[in-house]
């Protein structure tokens, strides 16, 4: 430990950017969490473990990027830290009533995704990203449809945790909607098909600029059964920036798993579905009780042989070791009495997962921890950075950089894809989407 330093405390949940500070009283202690959801089984061991040298081979190498830095201040709860009956600190943590995804940082880096497993898990995987795209642009519902069941909402159900009105949502911004044939429109919105074309003003129009007139009172389930081309006609073909949702009866009641191809489609191709506050899922973000611990150092990467860690992978554990270039920072107890007393878990180390020298991970591993799991778990060399899952398995939050210099850390996030249809299990990416 750096002799200028005392005792040195970080928040390391709510900001990626982080500025560690010596603390001269006990009592000043505004403590951050860094587990929960169990991830912590290994915190109060410190067996050693010989150092990983295990690989996945892979013959696709989408890269890993960090995300630019979260600035989450303005979005957080604080809760007191309790020790028997005494409050000891306090912690603060995501208030995900207020946080979204469009809250999470845009991508540092550009990166790719192959379409090698599309036949697999039925929708389109491959995408490309720019550096300060958005995650909104990055990942697809099917991508989240075991994290957040995000599939079972409706459109109607969106708007009202969001607050917006149906008849400020244009159609044009629904591209979901934009996407359907006219006969997947009728099978999936409830009682459309009974409607007379007259009745139903964007189709009409439609209907008209591409096969004219004499259809107005024709119902759209007779119409897409005995005219094949009326069948296939899209919404996309017609300017819809002058209808909204509302215009289209039962569109609101229609679940968005309801739709053709709707894994396939964007966070952004929903409108609103980025501003809804991640706890009112249909499966809901929260946070669980947790253990909390201090960060009493920082280190950078001339360390070498560290044992006693608590970072890794769900498929690895979280003890993995680091044998050279490990920075890491150093976590202590609450108890904050020195030498006097030492718990078990005192001294642990949460090693950086960003390669020191590439800044990725693939296809140079074995950088990184072995990650995923099935079919879709040789995407990236199986590898994903090492670090833990504080608020369970929707993002991987890594130590990315340490500054020895400034006492200071930053961590970037990492998200991954499962795909489980009825019959077959495809499995999880790593984390390495970010």
């Amino acid at each position: 430990m750096k002799s200028s330093i005392t005792r040195l405390l970080a928040t390391v949940l709510c900001s990626t950017s982080i500025l560690i500070r010596p603390l001269k009283q006990a009592k000043a202690v505004d403590y951050r969490s860094i587990a929960s959801n169990g991830d912590m089984q290994q915190l109060t061991k410190s067996k050693q473990a010989p150092p990983f040298q295990g690989r996945v081979p892979s013959t696709l190498h989408p890269t890993p990027y960090p995300l630019t830095p979260i600035q989450w201040d303005d979005k957080t709860i604080t809760q007191d830290v309790v020790d028997g009956s005494q409050v000891v600190g306090q912690v603060k943590l995501p208030d995900w009533d207020l946080i979204t995804f469009e809250d999470f940082p845009l991508v540092g880096q550009g990166g790719n995704l192959s379409s090698e497993f599309n036949s697999y898990v039925g929708y389109d995987l491959s995408r490309q990203w720019l550096a300060g795209d958005s995650v909104v642009d990055i990942l697809k519902l099917g991508d989240l449809q075991e994290a957040f069941a995000i599939q079972e909402f409706t459109i109607d159900e969106i708007i009202s945790i969001t607050g917006t009105d149906a008849e400020d949502i244009s159609l044009s911004s629904f591209e979901l909607v934009q996407d359907q044939s006219l006969s997947e429109l009728v099978e999936a919105v409830p009682g459309l098909g009974q409607k007379q074309v007259f009745q139903v003003e964007p189709i009409a129009e439609l209907i008209e600029t591409e096969l004219g007139l004499g259809y107005e009172n024709i119902t759209l389930e007779s119409l897409v059964e005995f005219d094949s081309l009326a069948a296939e006609l899209k919404l996309e073909e017609i300017d819809l920036s002058e209808y909204s949702i509302d215009d289209i009866p039962g569109l609101g009641d229609t679940e968005l798993e309801d739709f053709a191809r709707w894994e396939n489609s964007y966070l952004s191709d929903v409108p609103e579905l980025s501003q809804v506050p991640l706890s009112q899922m249909p499966i809901p973000l929260a946070n669980a009780a947790m253990p909390v611990m201090r960060i009493d150092a920082v280190w950078g990467d001339a360390e070498s042989n560290r044992y006693q860690t608590v970072s890794g992978s769900y498929e690895e554990g979280f003890n993995v070791p680091c044998d050279s270039r490990c920075s890491y920072i150093e976590l202590d107890d609450l108890e904050n009495s020195g030498t006097d007393l030492r718990l078990p878990t005192e001294g642990l180390q949460w090693i950086s997962g960003r390669d020191p020298e590439k800044g990725n991970i693939c296809p140079d591993a074995p950088w990184g921890v072995n990650g995923g799991r099935g079919v879709l778990g040789i995407l990236n060399c199986g590898k994903e950075p090492t670090g833990r899952h504080p608020f369970g398995k929707l993002f991987k939050l890594a130590v990315w950089s340490t500054d020895e210099t400034t006492d200071s850390v930053e961590t970037a996030i990492f998200f991954r894809f499962c795909q489980k249809t009825l019959f077959v299990d495809l499995g999880c990416t790593p984390y390495f989407i970010g």
